[in-house]
């Protein structure tokens, strides 16, 4: 367990007072993301440690049948499992935007709505509607799209949930990306970041 990312009862209770929802399917994602990257033997550890913390709903357990996709929840369901996720398994931030990746590949929303995404035009009109499918909080929007140059710039404003879940995040842009470049080499980092003093969550995603 890492020592780095160890949740402490403050923080637990700090994130459960971070007002907003999440999405069902977020929380979905993110317990199935545990199980394509670390099997049934991951998820009993992350339950088990999300026990101890007192942050194990009834409906996380068989979430694929009790957690309902489109119906709101408290925002700590998706943000503390992420946390969790790098404790017990000592991930650093690559390991993370992996896990962030995941979490956009086995997302039920994302394959609903990204077939639709046929232009980096057509991105720049729907990003922020997409985020507010997932969260009622923050806001999403592309300060920059250019095709000439190869580079996305997401703004993320008014949600910051732990500087970890950053990570996930710069994962999930990048593995989003695919769909609407015709690359196969993407990249997402933070170039800003609330947590380091910064107005927002700025991230830049490039491709060759």
């Amino acid at each position: 367990m890492s020592e780095k990312y160890k949740i402490t009862e403050k923080e637990i209770e700090k994130i459960k007072k971070i007002k907003g929802q999440c999405r069902g399917q977020t929380i979905v994602t993110t317990l199935q993301a545990v199980l394509v990257m670390e099997g049934k033997e991951g998820l009993a550890k992350i339950e088990s440690r999300l026990k101890e913390l007192n942050c194990w709903p009834d409906h996380f357990s068989n979430f694929n049948k009790n957690i309902k996709v489109f119906e709101w929840y408290p925002l700590w369901q998706d943000i503390i499992p992420s946390v969790a996720v790098a404790e017990v398994f000592n991930w650093g931030e690559e390991k993370m935007k992996e896990f962030g990746i995941n979490n956009q590949k086995v997302s039920f929303f994302e394959k609903i709505l990204l077939k639709y995404f046929v232009s980096l035009k057509l991105l720049s009109k729907t990003v922020t509607e997409r985020w507010r499918r997932h969260y009622s909080v923050g806001h999403l929007e592309s300060a920059e799209i250019n095709e000439k140059e190869r580079r996305i710039v997401l703004r993320l404003k008014d949600f910051s949930a732990h500087p970890i879940f950053c990570q996930l995040l710069c994962g999930y842009f990048q593995s989003a990306a695919s769909f609407v470049v015709a690359s196969d080499v993407i990249t997402c980092q933070e170039t800003k970041c609330a947590f380091k003093g910064d107005a927002y969550h700025e991230f830049l995603i490039t491709w060759q």
